[in-house]
């Protein structure tokens, strides 16, 4: 991978990811966004991959803005697993130059500026990864299990019956919230005591079943195994679906406190006295979230 930088001063700069570069940083198979190569920023033992574009997001179709991303998560992925830790950026962040500097000083300034940070959180995530644990019911089986009766096909249009099928639903209903707030509360304490942090993220729609929880995990690699094993048990209780994702680059944990982004992969990027130096296209829901059901 070439080094030192872009050869030919480009309008602007497309970026991937920091990762540690006290060594040479291995060439990429994966293609940048436009075919061409990715290319190592670095300043003292960091680095950025980019590639030279025009001071413009990257807008089309979404088949277009997804094959983008694809590509995008493509180069962060193969950085992860060749430098051993990574901060993704977040997709269609673009770095201009200035009256004063160009994209690439720019970049380098930003670089000056977090260097303590960026390296530290490098550090931290180290021999890391994000991994996605999605708890689903099956809200038949669980009600059976619950020593519920099915409720009736149809709630009937008037009178007792109207009454008394309402006062049974709100009883399940009831019953299940408890039920979740135990056993997700069960789930949760034994999953963090595996891992290094937790982000909760909303629960979605899913066709056939109720989602109860849905988690980001930052782990060691070397405890995944230890997660699956558990999730598995989980998975044998009565009505219940686990959904276990992963590993990822850290998405969700990239952002050292106070100096980037702090909920998910880098984004804005901000360079003191030159000010904004960056465009930032419209992001789509699917970046960083690959793991079906994400944040």
């Amino acid at each position: 991978m070439p080094q030192g930088g872009i050869d030919q001063v480009p309008a602007a700069l497309y970026l991937y990811c920091v990762v540690p570069a006290a060594g040479p940083v291995p060439a990429l198979r994966s293609p940048a966004l436009d075919g061409g190569a990715v290319h190592a920023v670095r300043y003292r033992d960091l680095a950025v991959l980019a590639h030279g574009c025009p001071p413009e997001p990257y807008q089309g179709s979404e088949e277009a803005v997804r094959g983008w991303i694809a590509s995008h998560n493509a180069v962060v992925e193969e950085a992860w697993e060749s430098a051993g830790s990574v901060l993704p950026v977040s997709f269609d962040v673009i770095v201009t130059g200035d009256a004063q500097r160009s994209a690439q000083a720019n970049l380098v300034g930003w670089l000056d500026e977090r260097y303590a940070a960026l390296r530290g959180r490098l550090r931290a995530l180290e021999g890391r990864a994000e991994v996605g644990v999605q708890v689903l019911w099956d809200t038949e089986e669980l009600t059976a299990s619950c020593g519920i009766g099915p409720l009736a096909p149809a709630v009937p249009a008037r009178g007792r019956a109207y009454f008394a099928c309402q006062q049974q639903r709100r009883d399940l209903r009831d019953q299940l919230d408890r039920r979740a707030e135990a056993d997700c509360g069960r789930y949760m304490e034994n999953l963090a005591a595996l891992a290094d942090d937790v982000r909760t993220n909303k629960v979605r729609p899913a066709k056939g079943r109720q989602m109860v929880l849905n988690l980001s995990l930052l782990v060691p690699r070397v405890t995944i195994p230890r997660i699956g094993e558990y999730l598995e048990e989980v998975s044998q209780e009565p009505g219940v679906e686990v959904r276990f994702t992963g590993p990822w680059p850290p998405y969700s944990f990239a952002g050292p406190a106070g100096t980037v982004e702090d909920n998910g992969a880098i984004g804005q990027i901000a360079y003191g006295q030159n000010g904004a130096a960056i465009r930032q296209g419209p992001q789509d829901a699917d970046y960083g979230n690959r793991r079906e059901g994400g944040q």
